[in-house]
């Protein structure tokens, strides 16, 4: 979260995220994070602004943690992992990944590796969608373990898939390698999917 203030309704679909990324129950999530379960549905319908603290012990419960930063006004932003948690959609009951936006994402690393902690080490708000939450910790580790770095720990918090996803882009090929920090989280996505050639990046 960004020091830019968010709208009621931008916060009540965060806690919606949280809640449907966590799996728990309104209830669950009431309790574990000591708050009345009135006001988190309210927070989701987004007709309460809770205060920081409220926010971020519902996250807080729902596996989240909760970051306020701020940039000087002008400072070019870096790439973010998080910033893919929105790179989706739903058409006719079916999860849609936005490839234009994952691929670049990868690509600018690629161009700019020195840019990797800092783009995977910040815990992604939820997603609302447990592959795509599966997906940015199997990349995040994937990135890691590619430049020779320590796995980001928010990442081994993240469940596996209980059922496979495999979009139908990753369908359309056949005989390619998926990544091991993919397909051990339920993810049959093929590297060529998501990583270019690196001989093609920039050109």
């Amino acid at each position: 979260m960004y020091a830019n203030m968010l709208t009621p309704v931008e916060i009540g679909d965060l806690v919606s995220n949280a809640k449907a990324s966590s799996g728990l129950s309104v209830r669950r999530l009431s309790n574990d994070a000591q708050v009345a379960g009135s006001t988190i549905t309210r927070i989701q319908a987004g007709t309460v602004d809770p205060s920081f603290q409220t926010l971020e012990r519902i996250l807080g419960a729902a596996g989240f943690t909760l970051r306020l930063t701020a940039s000087r006004c002008g400072t070019p932003r870096r790439p973010r992992l998080g910033d893919l948690a929105d790179a989706w959609t739903r058409a006719n009951g079916r999860l849609r990944l936005d490839w234009t936006r994952w691929r670049a994402f990868l690509d600018e690393l690629a161009l700019h590796p020195e840019l990797t902690p800092e783009a995977i080490y910040e815990t992604p708000l939820p997603a609302g969608e447990r592959a795509v939450d599966a997906l940015l910790a199997a990349v995040a580790e994937k990135l890691a373990d590619d430049a020779g770095l320590p796995r980001p720990a928010w990442a081994s918090s993240t469940p596996a898939l209980e059922e496979p996803f495999q979009p139908p882009i990753a369908r359309s090929v056949s005989g390619r390698t998926i990544p091991n920090q993919l397909e051990a989280r339920g993810l049959m996505i093929d590297t060529e999917s998501l990583w270019r050639n690196p001989t093609t990046v920039g050109v």
